[in-house]
């Protein structure tokens, strides 16, 4: 039976993709909404998106930056605790990964721009309809954490 894998690139700038047996079936930018001139997750549209039955949710292991400040740090907590939370309503096993291991595994570095390539000549055209702009990184970075739960699972 075929394994839909869901990577998460769980910041308000990332992104959620769907691989099936090594095919990207869809992905997303994050759904946010304004709040209060804030962005918050947008949990109705993260739920949509999330129809059908998930067998393993691959989520980038992420933490504050060290010169970030105390606002952005505690908006970027909020942003990957409902990920969080959302992704436990799936009912499917979770996987925490740093960077550092799926990169390394995937020959990859930090550049974000690699990550779209990376994508495009992993999964051709899906990639290529899904992943347009240099804001749709968090859509390649999901696809490809996807990608590595799918090869280490």
């Amino acid at each position: 039976a075929a394994v839909l894998i869901l990577g998460v690139d769980p910041g308000q700038n990332g992104g959620l993709a769907l691989v099936e047996d090594g095919v990207l079936v869809n992905g997303i930018r994050m759904p946010t909404l304004k709040h209060r001139q804030k962005k918050v997750i947008d949990a109705g549209e993260v739920m949509m998106f999330l129809r059908g039955r998930l067998g393993l949710i691959v989520i980038e292991s992420v933490h504050a930056m060290p010169k970030q400040g105390v606002s952005s740090s505690f908006q970027f907590g909020r942003s990957f605790g409902a990920i969080e939370a959302l992704m436990q309503l799936q009912g499917a096993p979770i996987v925490y990964v740093t960077p550092a291991v799926w990169k390394k595994a995937l020959g990859l570095s930090s550049d974000k721009q690699a990550s779209i390539d990376a994508a495009h000549l992993r999964f051709g055209d899906p990639a290529r309809r899904l992943i347009r702009y240099k804001a749709d990184d968090g859509i390649a970075e999901a696809a490809l954490l996807a990608e590595w739960g799918w090869k280490t699972s």
